[in-house]
């Protein structure tokens, strides 16, 4: 049972919930969202690997994720009023650090990489401990087997603590951290057996987004944006919208899948999208929409909409000089924006028009859908370029700023058509440290899965690589919302088309 190290003492608020913060305790509150993982699989230093060395390797893994913690307040601190419209930040006195680190051993007789599937799709629809207990909203899950030079490292957190890119920035500390406390004393101020107190200077936490950054909106922008929210439904006859997937709410279950692209296929399909001057994430906009045009209708989906996570910390002025995290791109908070995409009725006729007659059949992407593939990708990649340089400007976290009541906002919209078929969050390259020869810790690859958003797309993909090891693709859905059948083929046609572009190169 999760238990509070700061029950009597004098909560000491840092600041306010920012709005992509508040945005995200909204959809958790309400059940339209629980979790996110970044799981990765470390080498383990061959010295460190043995059964016999299984508390040595304990007791390192723990002062590595101290220092983890001390190099990012988000990691610190509890959430204070949040239920209410305007919940906050707090500064906490100590962290049970067994509340935060699992390990689990398993048995030789298991299949390890089903086991860390399993514990993975799980851990996504857990809930988090009730918030009258004053405790971060993140876990690290350790998975051993017997003497097996690897362990896989869950990181598990509820999204108003940071989003997708501070996870992977804490996977890359907390390898760093591993590797430089070995060979040295264990021994680390504050903690005491897994008790960690933290320091009584009050952290200095990430500022929010809007309060770092301007966010300019044109008044056309403005308008359309509110005639979008408050017109009647049966008004709004953009066929776009992904009405053949209507909003559930319950019962709750992410439905989740994923495959892996070794690291020479996965330079092969990088090589295609330079010469067709896009990246993997126009790609996969460009494999989806040619995967939905096969399989639905166009009397039910003449068009689509899609969107893709924008990570903004390269527009972030330099960090404070005080800040433990050393540079603004290394900040571990909540930077995330959306940009959107639509696919006319004049294209998705035109793809639909060279698929084959028989979508039942598994069919390689023929010249002519190649040359329409790379078209769209190209196309995605450059509207994710331009809102790139134009910064925050008519960006919906500019619009968010006037929302009062967002978990009111979050049920109206659980209401309303489903916007999206689709939408691509990827956290891009993972630097696995993994030049050394072996002599030292690595990551050797990584998988990121969100649980299932009630209201966003229908379906979420969610890609991640390591450099020099290759990539993974997920994806999740709602059960209540989408046959698992029908993202399980959408999931195989992504899978088959990336192996056939690979083995064109």
């Amino acid at each position: 049972m999760a238990k509070s190290l700061n029950h009597g003492t004098e909560e000491k608020v840092l600041r306010k919930f920012g709005i992509n913060e508040t945005y995200q305790l909204a959809m958790y509150i309400l059940d339209q969202y629980r979790g996110t993982v970044l799981s990765c699989r470390y080498a383990i230093p061959p010295r460190l690997a043995p059964a016999e060395s299984r508390t040595k390797l304990e007791e390192l893994v723990k002062v590595a994720l101290v220092d983890t913690i001390m190099r990012h307040p988000m990691l610190q601190v509890g959430m204070k009023d949040a239920t209410s419209k305007t919940p906050s930040w707090i500064q906490l006195q100590s962290l049970d650090l067994t509340q935060h680190i699992k390990w689990l051993y398993l048995g030789e007789d298991v299949d390890f990489d089903q086991t860390v599937q399993e514990i993975f799709r799980v851990q996504l629809d857990d809930r988090f401990p009730d918030y009258s207990i004053k405790q971060p909203n993140w876990t690290i899950t350790v998975i051993r087997q017997g003497d097996a030079p690897i362990m896989e490292v869950l990181l598990t957190w509820n999204h108003p603590q940071f989003d997708g890119a501070g996870a992977k920035v804490l996977h890359e500390d907390f390898l760093q951290m591993l590797n430089n406390a070995e060979g040295g004393a264990y021994e680390r101020t504050g903690l005491n057996g897994d008790i960690l107190r933290l320091p009584e200077t009050p952290p200095l936490l990430p500022a929010p987004l809007e309060t770092l950054k301007s966010l300019p909106l044109d008044f056309l922008f403005l308008a359309k944006v509110f005639w979008e929210e408050f017109r009647p439904q049966f008004l709004n006859r953009d066929v776009s919208w992904a009405t053949w997937c209507p909003i559930r709410t319950s019962p709750y279950k992410t439905q989740f899948r994923a495959f892996f692209v070794d690291n020479p296929s996965l330079q092969a399909i990088l090589a295609l999208c330079r010469k067709n001057k896009t990246t993997i994430t126009g790609l996969l906009n460009g494999l989806a929409l040619i995967a939905f045009s096969q399989q639905l209708d166009s009397t039910i989906a003449p068009a689509f909409q899609s969107s893709t996570i924008m990570d903004h910390r390269r527009n972030l002025p330099p960090a404070p000089p005080d800040a433990p995290w050393g540079r603004s791109d290394r900040v571990v908070s909540n930077y995330v924006t959306q940009v959107f995409h639509r696919f006319e009725t004049e294209l998705v006729t035109r793809i639909r028009s060279k698929l084959p007659a028989d979508s039942s059949e598994e069919r390689d992407l023929s010249a002519d859908l190649q040359r329409e593939l790379w078209a769209v990708s190209a196309q995605n990649r450059l509207e994710i370029v331009r809102k790139l340089e134009t910064g925050l400007r008519n960006d919906l976290v500019g619009v968010f700023k006037w929302v009062t009541d967002w978990q009111q906002t979050m049920r109206d919209l659980a209401r309303k058509t489903r916007q999206f078929t689709w939408l691509v969050t990827n956290v891009g390259i993972l630097d696995g440290k993994t030049s050394d020869g072996g002599q030292r810790w690595s990551i050797d690859r990584a998988q990121f899965g969100l649980s299932a958003e009630i209201p966003a797309a229908a379906i979420e993909f969610a890609p991640i690589s390591v450099a020099g090891r290759g990539m993974c693709v997920s994806a999740n859905w709602p059960d209540c919302a989408v046959d698992p059948i029908f993202g399980e083929r959408i999931m195989a046609d992504l899978e088959r088309w990336l192996a056939q572009l690979a083995s064109q190169s």
